[in-house]
């Protein structure tokens, strides 16, 4: 298959080579438009196309036909979007407020639902192909348009994991979402959308554990978050991956957060303290229905329960601990002994 550059004709092999080749933009007639305060709600691809015609380029006319997963308007809109969320980060820097905010997510829903409809008709090559056009590390940088990517690979993760088919994955969609966090901090959308990376726990091809491990030392948030996501996809590797973080004596210091401080074994023991009390599930992608598509339910092994308690006493996390303590009273935050402090004052168990 070839792919056609829109505005000078040349062919190329792979989309990698069409994205990253030299193409002088077409030139600006307009100028943009200030930027409407931002609100609660994603805005709408319409509103933004009339605040900033220049800024948004040609994704107006092909927006529709991707959200349908027509590939080549797939291929042409997401070079439109890393275009134009480079152009808002320079708006924005110049004077103009919100410009890179409002086109992110005014575009983020529809392209993500267009490449997983192009997915599930076409495979996991389409998703492929996107992965490795768009790899950071083929430029040490992670792309404008990385969060569409993570999102529509999250979804067929997930798919695939609770359908028993998880060989079916392709590593470089694993390596792709695990290598997110290296480059960006907790406050990029593309981030969370990563957190769907506990999902390929135990994958026979790319080993998540190592990953996590990897980046213990330094993306604690992420870590956590993705291993609680990981007990949903496979509890008892995942619990192997917990016991190697609490046990690792190579992992020290004091992990900071915004309303406490705390060891960095303790930490990683929150990842499950949630697990009993059906309030943090697995996460998934963002704008996905995974309830209304996916039957899907989580209960805590009692071995693995119990693996974790011995875990919890053989590392003295339990030191400071009730003799009646539950998993939640693993978690290091505030919340946990306010949940139990509710929980004696209104005389249930907590």
């Amino acid at each position: 298959m070839s792919y056609e550059c829109e505005n000078c004709g040349a062919s190329f092999d792979t989309l990698s080579r069409l994205r990253l080749h030299e193409c002088p933009p077409e030139p600006a007639n307009e100028t943009p438009a200030a930027s409407p305060p931002l609100d609660d709600s994603d805005p709408e691809p319409a509103t933004v196309e009339n605040d900033y015609p220049t800024l948004v380029g040609g994704l107006p006319s092909l927006i529709e036909d991707a959200r349908e997963g027509d590939l080549s308007a797939l291929y042409r809109s997401m070079a439109e979007y890393e275009t134009a969320l480079k152009e808002a980060r320079t708006t924005d820097e110049s004077g103009s407020t919100g410009a890179h905010h409002e086109i992110l997510f005014a575009y983020y829903e529809p392209l993500a639902e267009g490449l997983d409809r192009a997915a599930h008709a076409n495979g996991w090559d389409v998703l492929v192909e996107f992965v490795t056009a768009y790899a950071p590390r083929e430029q040490e940088r992670l792309p404008e348009v990385a969060h569409v990517i993570a999102n529509a690979v999250g979804r067929s993760l997930v798919r695939a994991r609770l359908s028993d088919e998880i060989a079916s994955i392709p590593p470089d969609a694993l390596v792709y979402l695990g290598a997110i966090p290296e480059y960006v901090d907790e406050f990029a959308v593309a981030y969370e959308e990563a957190f769907t990376y506990g999902w390929g726990i135990a994958h026979p091809e790319h080993s998540v554990s190592d990953q996590l491990r990897a980046l213990a030392e330094t993306e604690h948030k992420w870590v956590r978050i993705t291993l609680t996501t990981a007990f949903h996809a496979d509890q008892h590797a995942a619990v192997d991956t917990l016991e190697r973080l609490v046990t690792d004596d190579s992992l020290t210091g004091t992990i900071q957060r915004i309303t406490y401080d705390t060891g960095v074994t303790r930490y990683y023991f929150g990842a499950v303290a949630g697990l009993t009390q059906d309030v943090i599930g697995p996460h998934v992608p963002i704008y996905w229905e995974f309830e209304d598509e996916v039957d899907y339910a989580f209960e805590l092994d009692p071995a693995v329960e119990q693996r974790i308690r011995d875990l919890a006493h053989e590392t003295g996390v339990t030191d400071d601990l009730p003799d009646d303590w539950a998993l939640h009273d693993l978690d290091p935050s505030p919340l946990s002994e306010l949940t139990r402090m509710l929980g004696e004052s209104s005389g249930e168990d907590p």
